[in-house]
């Protein structure tokens, strides 16, 4: 016989399921409790310490979320020390990091829970390892962290003994040389061989030369030998005057206009700046040779260097819409030497300088990039003069480098970082020039480099930290490059010398 349940335990039944139905949907409908899984890091940067250097707390650093790497792009100057640093670091809610430090040159192998208010410093020397822990306790993912520091001297202006080469003769004995600028080429005078030698290139990062023996129906003063946009000019010794030649092609053939010549000051666009004595007395003129276009003279200061000025170069300034030429050094009416800045307008000449250099004959003038800044990575660019060499009334040659930030109107001696290495001997008479290369593209050249001497942190130049907006191939960078140079017993150096600021080598960052 089968029991029968009442009807009231069924509708109790009911009522109780009931109950329990609308005590889960209630349940449902409430916010439910998630427990963080993010492991993200969202900012890692080192501690200030001006013992190690100067804005540390200002040096960038990139967190690459895929790769797991901590980096800095810009790496610190060689020889910081890196081996004792305190770090922030920035995590998601409630994650928790642990570093881990294995093969540092100071600090043993070691594993510590990373806080905030810890002072806890990390051997970046070694392997760096941050561990997060997100807040669920399961969730973890590992990063490397490197504090990259710079292998060569980045702040330094260097002239590497191993990237020397030889004049671009056609012999290994090269009794006289001179080097110009004209147009995009660069060519080289040299008496060599019991004859004359031009060799000319339009990139000296490769240092491929085209040579060819030049015959003259005059004697060149190989020293006096200079150039305009357009011609190669040359003082000539022909039936006992000292006439002003000029060539269109190269150095192949020479024309003169018959104007008589006691020194070339340099070229202004198409024009030629010479001295020359007229009627008892020296003055410049300005004049498109070759052309026997009309001439502009100038009166002369009586403490205008006549002769053995360093080499003119283009400078602007935001006074005036005119280019202006300078030149320092050289030696006035009478004999004295000078170590003034002269220059020229395009209407007269005239003194730069307030203070000038210690007086000197043919010493090498040069512009350069400098950059000044508050902060390691905040820097305001100038261009900077740089003189070098020469040889004073005592006949002593010197390789002394000064610098000039204003134009040439003040002069000091170049600090340390500046000066030439001993294995570059004093000379006078050379040539210098800044010439922009392609990195990244260019030719093997052959060039090598040498370790540079350390800059002062102050001292960076142009584009140090610009980042670029893709991924750079090529780039440009600024070398100096000195040609030859006699010694003071009137020997010529046979040698170029290539220098520049080792960070305008590097890679722009991305």
């Amino acid at each position: 016989m089968k029991k029968l349940v009442p009807i009231y335990a069924i509708l109790t039944l009911f009522a109780v399921l009931a109950g329990v139905s609308c005590n889960e949907t209630t349940n449902e409908e409430e916010e439910p409790v998630v427990t963080p899984t993010s492991t993200l890091v969202k900012k890692f940067s080192l501690l200030k310490d001006d013992s190690v250097l100067v804005d540390l707390d200002s040096v960038h650093f990139s967190i690459d979320t895929d790769r797991r790497v901590i980096y800095n792009a810009d790496s610190l100057p060689k020889g910081t020390k890196i081996s004792k640093l305190l770090a922030n670091i920035e995590l998601d809610s409630y994650a928790t990091a642990e570093i881990s430090i294995a093969g540092a040159e100071v600090m043993p192998d070691t594993t510590f829970t990373y806080s905030d208010a810890d002072e806890d410093t990390i051997d970046f020397t070694g392997i760096v390892v941050l561990k997060v822990k997100a807040a669920d306790g399961k969730s973890e993912n590992q990063y490397r962290v490197n504090v990259n520091v710079h292998k060569v001297e980045a702040d330094s202006l260097y002239w590497s003994e191993m990237a020397r080469r030889d004049l671009p003769g056609r012999s290994n004995t090269i009794d006289e040389q001179k080097t110009a600028i004209c147009g995009d080429k660069i060519y080289c005078l040299i008496k060599e061989l019991g004859g004359y030698t031009i060799a000319s290139t339009s990139d000296l990062s490769t240092f491929n030369w085209e040579k060819e023996a030049v015959k003259f129906d005059f004697e060149p003063k190989v020293e006096s030998f200079n150039a305009t946009d357009k011609a190669l000019v040359v003082i000539g010794v022909k039936d006992n005057k000292y006439l002003l030649y000029s060539s269109l092609d190269g150095g192949k053939t020479w024309t003169t206009d018959g104007d008589e010549a006691t020194s070339i000051i340099g070229g202004y666009g198409d024009y030629t700046l010479f001295v020359s004595y007229r009627n008892f007395k020296y003055v410049g003129v300005k004049k498109i040779v070759g052309s026997n276009s009309p001439e502009t003279v100038y009166e002369l200061d009586e403490d205008f260097p006549i002769i053995d000025q360093s080499q003119c170069i283009t400078i602007s300034n935001k006074w005036s819409d005119n280019k202006q030429v300078i030149f320092i050094g050289g030696s006035k009416q009478g004999g004295d030497l000078i170590g003034d800045a002269w220059g020229f307008d395009g209407n007269r000449f005239g003194k730069v300088s307030r203070s000038g250099i210690p007086p000197v004959a043919q010493p090498v003038l040069v512009k350069y990039t400098n950059a000044i800044g508050e902060n390691y990575y905040s820097k305001k660019n100038y261009p900077v003069l740089l003189a070098i060499g020469g040889i004073n009334n005592q006949d002593k040659a010197t390789n002394k480098v000064y610098i000039s930030y204003d134009n040439g109107v003040t002069w000091k001696i170049g600090d340390d970082y500046l000066q030439l290495p001993n294995y570059i001997k004093p000379f006078f008479n050379a040539q210098g020039f800044t010439v922009e290369e392609e990195m990244g593209k260019r030719a093997k050249s052959g060039w090598s480099t040498m370790q540079p001497k350390k800059l002062p942190h102050w001292y960076q130049v142009m584009n140090t930290y610009t980042r670029a907006t893709q991924d750079p191939t090529s780039w440009e960078c600024p070398y100096i490059y000195i040609f030859g140079g006699q010694t003071e017993n009137y020997g010529t150096y046979n040698n170029v010398w290539k220098g520049a600021l080792n960070r305008l080598t590097f890679k722009p960052i991305v």
